[in-house]
């Protein structure tokens, strides 16, 4: 596939102004809770504002206070989990991701647009579940209910700012991610759904259990990087598979960058903030570039607290690799299944696929 077609973009269709409202909204907690000595709950604060702002489904004020308190709560519950089997043994993690990873593909009865939210609950439930080994190592212990709580603020501040930016606009803001759905309307679970939710859902967890089975150092973005690079459903385009694919490997090349050549927090953390900016700028205009600076925000977030040296940076893209591997042979193995079914039943009716 032509570089061209992965990486342009339509100048049109960039979006700095949301782009630097997820900015402004992931800076100031970083701001507030450094002044306080309080900066151990910031991830949790980020990936709230960033994960509910990628799925504000934008329109009236009301809408969109009802999402972010549904969204909101559901994601607390999420990050007190995750924080609380992260240190609990593979068996429970595992167990964890399952239910977490099938339930989220399976959301998809329920709607487009829920199974697109579910999906970001799923790439913050691996990042949750990554930070007590993280933060551990550095002789840090996170309390579950104060990230939850963490997690809640970050939720009302993209709210409250998403919100004064809509009224100063004077317009309905429109969702951050353009082609998410607004439909809710209950679908069929067919057996491609299925079959693709539960490859992606023993893919992801499989990938969770080697990590925390084996404890091995910086397995952590496995996982992620699976899920990130796995498009979220069968129906997806071959080129916004590949530009998650792309994506999710440049996201880890800047992220290693970032970490092997910074070892101050607050520098690692503005890095955050400019790569979410460049995310939310990019997502109606590549989704390449979107991936990118979402998987490098994310995988910076892992290891925020632990910048090392070449060999262990070789270790965390290594293991994107892998991750990124196992994406791809997930996908191969749906869409041969996906063919073979449809000849299956071009056979029955005397015919062939392409007919």
């Amino acid at each position: 596939m032509k570089f061209a077609a992965v990486f342009g973009f339509d100048k049109s269709k960039l979006n700095w102004p949301l782009g630097l409202t997820v900015a402004i909204a992931i800076f100031i907690p970083l701001v507030v809770l450094a002044l306080v000595g309080q900066d151990i709950y910031w991830l949790s604060v980020s990936f709230g504002v960033l994960f509910v702002g990628l799925g504000d489904p934008g329109g009236r004020l009301v809408t969109r206070a009802a999402y972010t308190a549904v969204f909101g709560m559901i994601g607390a519950v999420v990050t007190a989990w995750g924080i609380a089997v992260g240190d609990a043994g593979w068996t429970l993690v595992t167990l964890s991701t399952v239910v977490i990873t099938l339930a989220t593909g399976l959301v998809i009865r329920f709607g487009v647009r829920r199974f697109v939210t579910g999906s970001l609950l799923t790439a913050w439930f691996l990042i949750a579940i990554s930070l007590p080994p993280g933060f551990g190592a550095a002789g840090i212990t996170l309390n579950p209910w104060l990230q939850a709580l963490a997690w809640l603020a970050g939720a009302a501040s993209w709210f409250v700012l998403s919100s004064i930016v809509s009224v100063a606009r004077r317009r309905d803001r429109a969702p951050l991610v353009a082609e998410l759905p607004t439909d809710t309307k209950r679908s069929t679970l067919t057996k491609p759904v299925v079959i693709y939710a539960v490859l992606r859902t023993l893919a992801v967890s499989g990938a969770v259990a080697v990590t925390f089975g084996f404890q091995l150092p910086y397995a952590d973005w496995m996982p992620l990087a699976a899920q990130v690079a796995m498009k979220p459903n069968a129906e997806q385009s071959k080129l916004a598979a590949t530009q998650r694919v792309v994506g999710t490997v440049l996201g880890a090349v800047i992220a290693v960058v970032f970490l092997l050549t910074v070892d101050q927090t607050y520098v690692l953390a503005g890095a955050m903030v400019v790569l979410a900016l460049v995310g939310g700028a990019f997502r109606t205009a590549n989704y390449a570039i979107y991936t990118a600076g979402i998987a490098g925000t994310a995988l910076i977030a892992l290891d925020i607290a632990d910048p090392t040296n070449l060999s262990n940076e070789g270790l965390r893209i290594l293991f994107t690799l892998i991750g990124v591997s196992i994406a791809i042979a997930v996908m191969a193995l749906a869409g041969a299944l996906t063919r073979r079914r449809a000849g299956s039943h071009a056979a029955i009716n005397g015919g062939t696929p392409a007919e």
